[in-house]
Order: structure tokens, then sequence, then C-alpha cells
């Protein structure tokens, strides 16, 4: 029977052999039945009660790990952590899992979160990803480094920002509407420093002359809205900002020139260059990087109604 302890060793299999949390990975894979050939990346193998009241799962960074560029090392480590993590998810009474990050904190800390992550919205269980919940909901099992480091940290923001990136791209069109993006991303960054936060409505729009933007609004009952996330953590404040600009259709049924029924539904990703950036920006802001920065997303739906826009239409200034 697992624990609700575990630990993570990721292993070069050409490696000498060394004690990790008293656990010998390389003692271990002796005792599967793995042939004479080194294991590929990813092979893992899974020991209870080792060490004492411990789940151990160890996992090959493949042969000859020791000779491969610092590139190849990374995404090595990534495959290894990945495919424990994603063994141990399996075991339901597991919930604290140790990682031995010492071949890469940084990678090992991405590839733990990211393979925990699966976006579901099924009732029979309380899903974590329910917007009706009241306080996010904690993940289901909670990581931490055999040794802490400040790159493992780093690692974390990293993995938790497209792990944002990837649950807005996922909900269905009528959980993230223009207003319930900008609400998201409100709460996203609250209480990170040098961010401000401005939402613009279809009237500041209009005074702006955006029209292109506001004609694939008219078809639609939902408020379009455009976003700015401005960050400020360069010393100088009024140096030029990096920008970004993400495209946030929440829906793109087509308009009037409708796509085809069959995986319709897919365009709720259409707000998916919206989300990449918003995340980018919340990595940004939670490491206090030395930049200015100004991220610009223009959400709307693009829908049939009586008032779409038509294919031919032109979009003119407001003045002439």
């Amino acid at each position: 029977m697992s624990s609700s302890q575990a630990l993570i060793v990721p292993f070069d299999p050409s490696a000498p052999s060394q004690a990790v949390a008293g656990v010998l990975p390389l003692q271990l894979w002796s005792l599967t039945p793995s042939g004479d050939k080194a294991p590929k990346a990813g092979a893992t193998a899974t020991f209870y009660n080792t060490p004492a009241s411990k789940t151990t799962t160890i996992s090959s960074v493949g042969d000859g790990f020791s000779s491969k560029s610092s590139e190849v090392k990374r995404e090595l480590v990534r495959k290894s952590v990945g495919a424990a993590v994603k063994e141990l998810r399996a075991f339901d009474g597991v919930k604290d899992v140790v990682v031995d990050a010492s071949l890469d904190p940084h990678a090992a800390a991405v590839a733990a979160h990211l393979s925990l992550y699966k976006f579901t919205l099924k009732t029979n269980v309380p899903s974590p990803f329910d917007p009706r919940n009241a306080e996010p909901a904690g993940d289901k099992i909670a990581f931490a480094p055999v040794e802490a480091s400040a790159e493992w940290d780093r690692g974390v923001v990293y993995a938790q920002s497209q792990n944002l990136a990837r649950t807005l791209a996922e909900y269905p069109a009528n959980m993230v509407t223009p207003t319930a993006f900008t609400e998201r991303v409100r709460r996203e960054f609250e209480g990170i420093a040098n961010v401000e936060i401005v939402v613009r409505d279809e009237a500041w729009a209009a005074q702006k002359g955006m029209n292109v933007f506001l004609s694939v609004t008219h078809g639609t009952s939902e408020p379009a809205k455009f976003l700015e996330i401005i960050y400020k953590g360069a010393a100088d404040k009024t140096a030029a900002p990096l920008a970004f600009v993400g495209k946030g259709i929440t829906f793109d049924s087509g308009g009037i020139s409708l796509k085809p029924g069959a995986g319709m539904k897919l365009m709720r990703g259409d707000m998916g260059g919206a989300a990449a950036v918003v995340s980018a920006a919340l990595a940004i802001a939670k490491l206090q990087l030395p930049i200015n920065l100004v991220v610009t997303t223009p959400l709307t739906e693009n829908m049939p109604g009586p008032s779409a826009t038509k294919p031919g239409d032109m979009c003119v200034s407001s003045t002439p």
C-alpha cells in the first residue's frame, strides 16, 4: 500500500550510485526485470515502504547523461521527473512528494508542476477548476525539493504561470467571457508589486477609433474589454517598456462566416494568445524582473447576430 509521503529520484544509470535521502536508485533498479540495457529517459519504477513509511519512484535520465549538452540535460531531467509525477499521480493516497532536484532544480520544479496538471470540470468529484469555488483549490500533491534553492522556486513560478495559460484556454467560453477573463487576471495579480491593471470598455475603444476591433463585437451580447497590464520593474520607471500583445477572442464562431460545426467548441481557445501573454507577464511580475512591460489584449466574442459584421463591410474612422 502506498504512503501519503513519496520521494522522486531521477538517476543516471551510467553514473556511480549515490544515496539520495536513504535511497540507492541503481540498487533499486537492479531489482526490476529490466535486462542488461540502460533504461531510457523517463523509465520509472515505484517501490513501497522504501525508505520506511514512504513510497519512492526512481526515474532514469537516460544513458550517457553526463556527456549531453546543458539544454539536452535540462530536457532529460524534465522528462524524468515528469514521468515519475505521472506515475505517482495515479495513487490517490500520495499527498506530499519530495523531489531530488540536484541534477537541475529549475527543470525538476517545472516538470513536477506541469505534469501534475490535469484540467477537468467533471462533477462526480469536486474540481479545483470549478469557477464557483470560493477559494482556489490546492494541488492534489504538494512538492518540495530535497534541498531548497532559488532555482527550484523560480521553476515553480514558471510552471504555475504556464498552468494558468492552460487553464484559461481550457475553460468553456461561457466561463471565460471577456469580463470573466479580466476579473481572473485581477485576482492573479493581486498583491504583486509594481503592477497596474487597467480594464477599458467599448466606449473607450470607440473614443480611440478602434472600429475594426469593435466590428468584431457586433454579433455578441457579451461586452468587449480591452485589458492592459502595466509592470514597472526596471530601475528607470520611464524606460521604454517591452510590449506583449495577445489575441483575445474568447469564442470565435466565425461570425456571419460561420465555421464548420465539427470541432467548433475548440474555438474557445482563440484567446490563447491573450492567455499566453498574461501568464508570461504574471511570471515576470512574480519574479520582479528588472524590466518595464506593457501587455495589451483586446477581448471579445465573435458571434453571428442581427448586427454582426458582414463579409465585405468596411471599417472607417469616426471622422473623415
